[in-house]
């Protein structure tokens, strides 16, 4: 009887170490523990940003109006302060910040820089690659910008340069092209026959149906006349699906000497 007595007074001082306050205690460091790795551990450490979008301004601009988020735990990195920051920067239009666990973030920037120069009878309005009007122009440094003629009505500062949206997107797709930085002028004239002038090469456009398509086209054809070393004056994307491409004569001659 008394080993039975003694056996069971030895259970119940087992039982009692697991006491519900023994069991919160444990709890609690446990998830002391958890919060301590997730906060002070390397893997939620930013070890990558990367940056979409930008054009003008470099990647270490962006990174110093994001105080350089590199090593900072990415549940304790404010990306809305930081979206805020960024959109102080006068070229920034739009700004998002994603993180993507457990150590990267993506920063997607919209850029709104002087990008064209429109003439409207004797006045000259600086255009964003946006498509808005940011000031008149009548700075001689504007003057290697490309250029927009043939527009119908004013420009008004502020605001969109025309209220066609089709046209709108025309232009922040042409800025897409390889060869955006060679165009000299884009003739508006008549939407039916729009004209490019790019390397001194006259491109009748024609209208804006499938103009990503012509576009894509266009650059395709632009780099073969490069690679091909041809000395063309113009190129017709509106003479149906096939593209006309006239070529100087001696350029020819040139060619059929070298083959």
């Amino acid at each position: 009887m008394n080993k039975k007595n003694k056996n069971r007074k030895r259970l119940k001082r087992k039982d009692k170490i697991f006491t519900p306050f023994f069991v919160v205690f444990l709890i609690i460091v446990t998830i002391a523990i958890l919060v301590f790795n997730l906060f002070k551990h390397d893997y939620y450490k930013i070890s990558q940003v990367y940056i979409e979008g930008n054009k003008i301004l470099t990647k270490e601009q962006i990174l110093n109006k994001l105080n350089n988020p590199m090593g900072t735990n990415i549940i304790l990195y404010d990306d809305k302060e930081s979206e805020e920051n960024l959109k102080k920067e006068e070229l920034i239009r739009n700004v998002s910040i994603e993180k993507k666990w457990p150590d990267k973030i993506i920063v997607k920037v919209e850029e709104e820089y002087p990008y064209m120069v429109i003439t409207y009878k004797k006045d000259n309005y600086l255009l964003a690659n946006t498509g808005k009007v940011l000031d008149k122009s009548s700075n001689t440094e504007n003057n290697n910008l490309p250029k927009i003629k043939g527009i119908k009505n004013k420009p008004e500062i502020g605001k969109k340069f025309t209220d066609k949206e089709n046209l709108i997107k025309f232009i922040k797709s042409i800025q897409k092209l390889k060869y955006a930085k060679d165009i000299k002028e884009i003739d508006l004239e008549n939407y039916n026959e729009i004209g490019i002038i790019i390397n001194d090469i006259q491109i009748n456009f024609g209208d804006l149906k499938n103009y990503n398509y012509k576009l894509k086209l266009l650059d395709s054809i632009l780099k073969d006349i490069e690679n091909k070393k041809m000395k063309a004056y113009a190129i017709s994307l509106d003479k149906g699906k096939d593209p006309v491409v006239e070529v100087k004569e001696k350029s020819l001659d040139e060619k059929d000497e070298n083959n």
